[in-house]
């Protein structure tokens, strides 16, 4: 029967950074399936014996699953490949290797990682994968996903007239665009206002915005701390056709065009969405995205 190549990978975690991946081979004859039995069967000998090639970058382990989320890595062992002149179609076994002990959990497919090998919940359900649903022709609609996650309910509750619950989820859409673009720090929602979001013609500030954004999620009011104690003015939304209105009174809130808002926020939100023509900073938003929630992910429950 005819032998060929097959190799084991291993992505080599140590103290929370790969930056190495180690390559061994052997040669097999028999099925696929019978190949990669035999591999991971040789994964605790082999993960000692492989021979280590350099990453062109560092990955963390959240950064690894963004990149198995994002597309196949078989691109990224191509040095190993080309040295040990593997055949085209490549026989291989990824196992990541943390600290020195090898952490198997379960045997995937090539592609990329999607639906149920991803959200399995102990055999009973799924949860719905969004790249399985906006990856299309190698393409990620990533406005499309973005308008059925967030505004698709804002606009929705906009028209039915709840607005004050429309400025909420607007406020919360831009939370969440903030920490997939800066991730978990200060400053995060008024530095993505000012980048992606013209708010000039609106008459507002990012940093209004942001007093008006913890006033209204935290309390339902328009008194944040910082305007409470006279450092940012205090905004008020309002409906209606004028795209600006004079505030009548310096005692009270400065008004400014909801419908409006949520249009720039949407039109910076398309802009966003072109910078993630970047393959790496697309594996950063999967990496955190990843962690957020939606409606379109509502677990799948399958009884006994």
């Amino acid at each position: 029967m005819f032998e060929e190549r097959a190799f084991n990978i291993f992505i080599y975690f140590d103290e929370g950074l790969a930056r190495q991946y180690g390559a061994r081979h052997h040669r097999i004859a028999g099925s696929d399936e019978a190949k990669l039995k035999h591999l991971l069967a040789n994964v605790e000998t082999d993960h000692t014996k492989a021979r280590r090639f350099d990453f062109r970058r560092t990955f963390t382990p959240d950064e690894w699953l963004s990149a198995q989320r994002f597309s196949e890595v078989t691109h990224y062992f191509e040095e190993a490949f080309l040295h040990y002149r593997a055949p085209q179609t490549v026989i291989h076994c990824v196992t990541p290797v943390v600290d020195g002990i090898p952490t198997v959990d379960k045997q995937i497919s090539t592609g990329p990682l999607r639906g149920d090998v991803v959200s399995h919940i102990e055999g009973r359900g799924s949860v719905p994968d969004y790249l399985t649903a906006y990856v299309r022709d190698n393409k990620f609609h990533l406005t499309e996903l973005l308008n059925d996650d967030y505004f698709k309910a804002i606009k929705l509750l906009f028209n039915a007239g709840h607005h004050v619950s429309s400025a909420k989820l607007l406020m919360s859409c831009v939370d969440t665009l903030a920490f997939v673009e800066h991730g978990d720090v200060p400053r995060n929602f008024t530095n993505w206002l000012d980048t992606y979001v013209d708010l000039t013609p609106i008459g507002i500030s990012a940093a209004e915005v942001w007093e008006f954004r913890n006033s209204v999620l935290h309390m339902t009011n328009l008194a944040s701390r910082q305007v409470l104690a006279g450092k940012v003015s205090s905004i008020m939304p309002y409906i209606g056709g004028v795209a600006s209105m004079e505030q009548l009174d310096p005692r009270l809130p400065k008004p400014f065009n909801l419908y409006l808002l949520m249009l720039a926020v949407a039109d910076g939100a398309t802009k966003w969405a072109e910078t993630y023509a970047d393959t790496e900073k697309m594996l950063k938003f999967i990496e955190r995205y990843d962690t957020t929630i939606s409606d379109g992910r509502v677990a799948n429950w399958t009884p006994d």
